[in-house]
């Protein structure tokens, strides 16, 4: 008898080993957080000179997508270019989070290098952006902190001949790491975005699509976002 217990038990480790896996495979999942969200924002740019232009970022962020308000940005920023595949921005933002009871306020200053790379049929572009974050929790401030981005995408044109009408395909992903004396050393969060943009009217174009945001929050715990993200770039 006690042999047979032991090859009955000899013969049943490997499911207890995937019985073990997918419990610990489901706790993990019941310790993470998702949110279906909505963001929109409006791009507006002004040209200073043939070289130089302001952008006037407004954002507004929802939850559950449009049923509860999340964040509100505003995001000035002054751009030279340095040649006709890369700039310079500088700029600030003012940003207010929904935290219930409290609003978390942010003050950041950014400066940020993109590019923009013409391959066969598509082009390939990115950028590098640095923050210097301040925040405050109600009457609380924060300690102040930084942060550095890496965004590297692609776009394509959704026919064979380009024309400025045609609708382009355009992926990209970001990632966020919080700096530790101007260095990163720690992750914080990553964007993948997948969506379209066309140009609606003469001064308009749209780009809207997927975008998923998964976010640490420490102790091995993640929020997902889900989002569906509409930016409108306006050139009056």
């Amino acid at each position: 008898m006690n042999t047979i217990d032991s090859e009955m038990k000899k013969n049943n480790t490997p499911f207890y080993l995937l019985a073990a896996f997918f419990l610990c495979a489901f706790s993990s999942l019941l310790a993470q957080e998702r949110q279906d969200n909505a963001w929109k924002a409006l791009f507006t740019d002004f040209s200073l000179s043939n070289s130089s232009t302001l952008r006037i970022e407004t954002h507004l962020r929802t939850k559950d997508f449009m049923a509860e308000n999340d964040q509100y940005l505003f995001r000035p920023g002054f751009s030279y270019k340095i040649n006709r595949f890369a700039s310079l921005t500088a700029g600030f933002t003012l940003l207010s989070t929904n935290k219930g009871e409290n609003r978390l306020k942010e003050q950041n200053l950014w400066q940020q290098f993109s590019f923009r790379l013409p391959l066969k049929r598509s082009q390939y572009f990115g950028w590098i952006r640095l923050e210097q974050r301040w925040q405050k929790l109600g009457d609380i401030a924060l300690d102040y902190g930084a942060r550095i981005r890496f965004r590297t995408g692609f776009e394509f044109p959704l026919a064979l001949k380009e024309k400025k009408e045609v609708p382009k395909f355009v992926v990209f992903n970001e990632v966020f790491l919080i700096t530790n004396k101007n260095f990163p050393y720690h992750y914080n969060q990553n964007w993948t975005f997948i969506g379209f943009k066309q140009k609606i009217f003469s001064k308009g174009v749209l780009l809207s699509g997927f975008q998923r945001n998964t976010i640490d929050k420490g102790n091995g715990n993640y929020l997902h976002k889900n989002i569906w993200s509409s930016i409108l770039f306006f050139r009056p």
